[in-house]
């Protein structure tokens, strides 16, 4: 089974590792970068579910938008007293601070998601469909390290 299949279908796995798994493999983001995204870096617009992790909104496919969405219904970490208005996307158990980048990580390898693997596919998919500068931009990351995925 595909990474991407893998994460749609996982029926055991909770939606916020999903959610944060299906933004690594789209669009090659470090996980230490995506479990500090904000509910703000997301909106809702006629097209469908975008996210901003640079300059620009990127739209995220259908399929992942509903895991992303039903993450959104109920984020967890949210019940303490200290933490009920987190504007972290993926609120951590400890209040103002996100998941655990080395627990997520372990979960995904567990269901057999290799997070540098699948980060560096998803870059070279990326490097081939946009210049690299255009990546860098919308993707937050330097023109240097685009650059380095491009070649």
């Amino acid at each position: 089974m595909n990474t991407m299949r893998a994460l749609l279908l996982h029926d055991t796995l909770p939606a916020a590792h999903r959610a944060i798994g299906l933004m690594l493999v789209l669009f090659g983001q470090p996980l230490s970068r995506i479990v500090q995204l904000r509910t703000d870096q997301l909106r809702d617009v006629p097209e469908g579910l975008q996210v901003s992790f640079g300059s620009d909104w990127l739209n995220v496919p259908e399929t992942a938008a509903a895991v992303i969405h039903v993450h959104l219904t109920a984020r967890p970490g949210l019940n303490t007293a200290a933490n009920p208005s987190s504007q972290l996307l993926f609120p951590g158990f400890m209040p103002g601070r996100p998941m655990h980048v080395h627990a997520v990580a372990n979960i995904l390898r567990a269901i057999g998601i290799r997070p540098l693997a699948a980060r560096s596919r998803a870059w070279l998919q990326k490097v081939r469909e946009a210049p690299p500068s255009v990546l860098a931009n919308a993707l937050g990351i330097s023109a240097t390290t685009a650059m380095r995925y491009a070649e």
